[in-house]
């Protein structure tokens, strides 16, 4: 099947600068060829006229748990359902790709690559690791403890060396591309204040070796400078949250070419789903139990996108979606308006899209989508494209408005077109 997006401008997923009164050619499910100029409309079965409109890749999602909802009482099979849901408007949203950062996930990977459901592709990293008494501990995770390597819930506990290795190798057999571990304490956890330092340096490294015996990496929940260093020490190579960076750690996240993913934003009062109990309508275990921490890590936040940008930190864009409310709607618009506070328009996109592209490579062979490029558009990309109204680039508020979203292509399916 070829297919064809004639009039639009392409925003390449690596320049600024966009490509005026372009041409976008597919052939199946991989761009063939993006070109400028006169053309005969022969030989393409469908036409798509993107009325000079903007062309960029399928965004991306570095941090979602699209396998569990935080609904008290729910169950795993519940979870599957309204998590394909949310996935379903994920697409709809321009995100057709994510990396989800600690959930049971393969089901619905499958049933999406297979076209049962619609939704995002998603890189899962399964079951997150924690230590006892860690962000990710509870009493589920106690109680499930005999059979928690393979839990449906979400989380493997495991403490020393050799239980760290076995973690990982458990994730690797239920499908995981990379490992999501908690480095550090967190806002939402009851046992574990946010200055904890979690897992030791020598089951941190255990970690990232058995993680690259199998050809991948390691991304880490964390806030402080002491578990972002101790991290980056390991050899892990994404930072997640990250919101209390200090110079040292800043010029160490660079030296290393660290990715650095600062999600959620809390800096919009808004943004409901951010961890924080106090800031929850939703019934939840987390309001039985009131923690400092949060109002700590806010304060860090002005001065560590000073250090992000004074450093050029490579970000991700990550939303730390989960599932929290009836309406199950996604919320990504409003990181992006945020993203474009802190980072400008132009890193804010290159998160959703360029950088992506690079984390993927270090997936290597557990890459589960290894035949074409993710987070760029170019020859021999994935067919995931988004067209919007405005130029992203130029303002990224165009996409804190999914009004903006006027078309969405994934591995050259149309899943909307209101052009």
């Amino acid at each position: 099947m070829k297919k064809l997006i004639k009039n639009v401008n392409v925003f390449d997923g690596k320049n600024v600068k966009v490509a005026k009164h372009q041409n976008i050619a597919i052939t199946d499910n991989l761009v063939t060829e993006i070109f400028s100029g006169d053309f005969s409309e022969e030989g393409f079965d469908e036409v798509i006229d993107g009325k000079n409109q903007y062309a960029i890749p399928g965004l991306t999602d570095a941090h979602v748990h699209l396998g569990k909802t935080h609904i008290d009482g729910a169950s795993a099979s519940y979870d599957a359902i309204i998590g394909s849901v949310v996935a379903g408007k994920l697409l709809d949203h321009g995100i057709t790709t994510v990396r989800d950062a600690g959930s049971v996930t393969d089901g619905l990977k499958r049933a999406i690559d297979e076209g049962v459901v619609k939704g995002p592709r998603i890189y899962p990293s399964m079951n997150f690791l924690s230590q006892t008494c860690g962000h990710g501990d509870s009493d589920a995770a106690h109680h499930n403890r005999d059979i928690q390597y393979r839990s449906p819930r979400g989380v493997a506990l495991c403490d020393g060396v050799a239980e760290c290795r076995r973690a990982v190798r458990e994730q690797f057999y239920l499908g995981a591309s990379q490992i999501k571990i908690m480095a550090g304490g967190g806002m939402s956890s009851l046992c574990d204040p946010v200055e904890t330092l979690q897992f030791s340096p020598e089951e941190m490294k255990a970690i990232v070796e058995t993680a690259a015996d199998y050809g991948t990496y390691v991304l880490a929940h964390l806030y402080t400078p002491a578990c972002m260093q101790r991290a980056i020490k390991a050899g892990v190579r994404s930072l997640e949250h990250g919101h209390w960076i200090d110079d040292e750690t800043a010029r160490m996240i660079q030296d290393t070419q660290t990715f650095l993913n600062p999600c959620p934003q809390f800096t919009l009062e808004e943004i409901k789903w951010n961890h924080m109990g106090e800031y929850s309508d939703q019934p939840s275990q987390l309001k039985k139990k009131s923690k400092r921490g949060g109002a700590d890590i806010k304060k860090h936040i002005e001065e560590t996108t000073e250090f992000i940008n004074k450093y050029d930190l490579k970000i991700l864009f990550g939303t730390d979606l989960m599932i929290m409310y009836n309406e199950y709607e996604p919320r990504e618009s409003l990181d992006f308006t945020v993203y474009k506070k802190r980072f400008g328009s132009y890193k804010g996109l290159l998160a959703a899209t360029g950088n992506f592209n690079e984390i993927t490579k270090l997936t290597t062979y557990q890459n589960p989508y290894p035949d074409g490029e993710i987070g760029l558009l170019q020859k021999g990309a994935y067919a995931d494209i988004v067209i919007t109204r405005g130029n992203p680039a130029e303002d990224l508020d165009v996409l804190g408005n999914t009004d903006n979203i006027l078309f969405v292509m994934k591995n050259g399916e149309i899943y909307k077109n209101q052009l």
